[in-house]
This record gives structure tokens, C-alpha cells and sequence, in this order.
């Protein structure tokens, strides 16, 4: 195969969420940075989830009508940093694609490459060994593989070990990982989805009705260390969206994001043509709110 249709993206897209719905429970074990709160997995696939619900019905062939779509229900569904990061990834994506029906293996990769980049400008202090590094070594190992390569499956099946190979090297970029003996959540969650797309390509046949379902996570087991108050800088992981009547100026939007920074940490704002994305992990919520209104 050497061009990726819209439907093939979308059933790769809905195979994707399931699969990273399956394996939440594991991912949520596996979340130590930047919190220890352990909902990095039920984040994610709940975002994905939002995003899926939005395209499942779509009739349409074009794969930047497809990705568009999801990328704004991503962005309406986002939980927590790993899902608005997420949404930021496919946001970029979107874009890339722009003006494609259908894409090969070269235009497949720069778009995934841009996603990479719009990720890392939404966060107000990137950090190595996380999903961004995964997104982005991914991304460049996909555009070096679309030189050498026209057929998409093989292409796919060599970005997906270069996304398991860099994510197995991410205690090693950031050493509260390597304390845990654990990789990156988000980074895994990311991989998951990734895995999930490309068993649509080799043929493997996949139950979808996870799509349909919601995270939950299990309840904790004794085995499990419990969350203590000195792990959590910041107590609220604070979401909201702010609807405007005209695009923001990148000034307003700086300022915005500088306001956030004097009072908490894990900062993504995404201003997004009339609505404007806010996380931030603080200690006064309602402060980050009265600003936003």
C-alpha cells in the first residue's frame, strides 16, 4: 500500500483509542512525572475517546476533514496534561495535512512531524524523556523512513519500533523515571494508540467497541505505595476553556500563560480560534478561573 485513505485513518484513529483504552489501568501504574497521581491513562484514553466519538460517524474519505475533526474533539475532550499534550500532537497533525485527501508515506510524516512541533510550543516548559521526546524522535525517524521507503506498512512498522526503542530509553532523560524503575506514562499511552493504528495495517483484526466505553480507574491495591501530600507541589489540577468573540493576540495569550506561571506549574494554554484551552496544576483554582473570566 502506498497511499493512506481517509476511512483507513479513521479506522486506524478508532483502533487506536481502544487499544489505549485496554491498557489504561497499566499506564495509570506507570505515572510518577510531572505528579504522581496516577491518572495519566484514564486521561488520556477518556481524551481520545472525545475525539474518536467525534469522527466515528463521519461518511467522509478525506483524511484532512477526518483529522480536523478529531483534532477539535481531542481538544474539547482533553483531561489532565498527557490528554491536552495529546490533543496538541493531532492539532499539529491536522495541520500538516491540510489541503491532502490522502496522503503517502512522506506527507504522513511531516504532518506528524508538525504535530510534534505545535506539542512542544503549547508547553510552557517542555521536558525531555516525557511524550513530547516520544512524538518528536518518532516523528524525525518517520521523515528519514519516508525517503527510503513508498510502501506505507513497512514505513509503519519501522515508526513503531522507533517509538517503542525511544520510549524504553526515557529513564535515562529523566531521572525520576529511572528512580520509579518505570517509563514515561504519557509516552506509553502515546505508544499504545501508535500500536493500536498499525495493527489495522498488518490486517489484525480488532474488537472496537472500547471506543464506546469510559475510563475508569481500578481501584488501588495494596501493593500499591499510597500518594503522599509531599509528592504534590500544587493540589488542583485545574482545566477549563475559555470561549472568546474574536481570536486572542499572542501578546494576551503570554500574558495569560505568565499570570499561570505565578501561581502554579504543568502549564498548557492552547488558544485555538474562539476557545482557549487552559491547564495548570495550582494551589488556587479560583484564581486561575477569575483570570479566565
Amino acid at each position: 500500500m502506498q497511499i493512506l485513505t481517509g476511512k483507513l485513518f479513521k479506522e486506524m484513529v478508532l483502533c487506536g483509542a481502544n487499544t489505549l483504552h485496554n491498557n489504561h489501568p497499566e499506564i495509570d501504574a506507570l505515572n510518577v512525572f510531572p505528579v504522581p497521581d496516577g491518572d495519566t491513562g484514564t486521561n488520556m484514553s477518556m481524551t481520545f475517546n472525545a475525539g474518536a466519538a467525534e469522527i466515528k460517524d463521519m461518511d467522509s474519505d478525506n483524511i484532512y476533514d477526518i483529522a480536523k475533526k478529531l483534532s477539535k474533539g481531542l481538544l474539547m475532550g482533553a483531561r489532565g496534561n498527557s490528554g491536552v499534550i495529546l490533543s496538541q500532537i493531532f492539532r499539529g497533525f491536522a495541520m500538516g495535512l491540510e489541503g491532502h485527501e490522502s496522503v503517502d508515506a512522506v506527507a504522513f510524516a511531516n504532518a506528524w512531524k508538525s504535530g510534534a512541533e505545535v506539542a512542544y510550543k503549547a508547553v510552557m516548559k517542555p521536558v525531555e524523556g516525557t511524550i513530547l521526546t516520544v512524538a518528536k524522535v518518532t516523528a524525525e525517524k518517520a521523515v528519514a523512513c519516508a525517503r527510503e521507503t513508498e510502501d506505507f506498512n513497512e514505513f509503519a512498522e519501522v515508526v513503531i519500533k522507533e517509538a517503542n526503542a525511544i520510549l524504553k530509553k526515557t529513564p535515562d532523560m529523566l531521572p525520576v523515571l529511572k528512580e520509579a524503575g518505570v517509563v514515561d506514562s504519557g509516552g506509553q499511552g502515546l505508544v499504545e494508540f501508535l500500536q493500536g493504528a498499525v495493527d489495522v495495517l498488518s490486517g489484525k483484526e480488532v474488537d472496537l467497541s472500547g471506543v464506546e466505553r469510559v475510563a475508569k480507574k481500578p481501584a488501588a491495591t495494596q501493593t500499591e505505595a499510597p500518594l503522599e501530600e509531599k509528592d504534590i507541589k500544587f493540589g488542583y489540577c485545574t482545566e477549563f476553556i475559555v470561549m472568546t468573540k474574536e481570536e486572542i493576540s499572542m501578546e494576551e495569550e503570554q500574558k495569560f500563560k505568565d499570570f499561570l506561571m505565578g501561581i502554579g506549574d504543568s502549564i498548557v494554554v492552547v488558544a485555538d480560534e474562539d476557545i482557549i484551552k487552559v491547564h495548570v496544576h495550582t494551589n488556587h483554582p479560583g484564581k486561575a478561573i477569575e483570570k479566565g473570566l
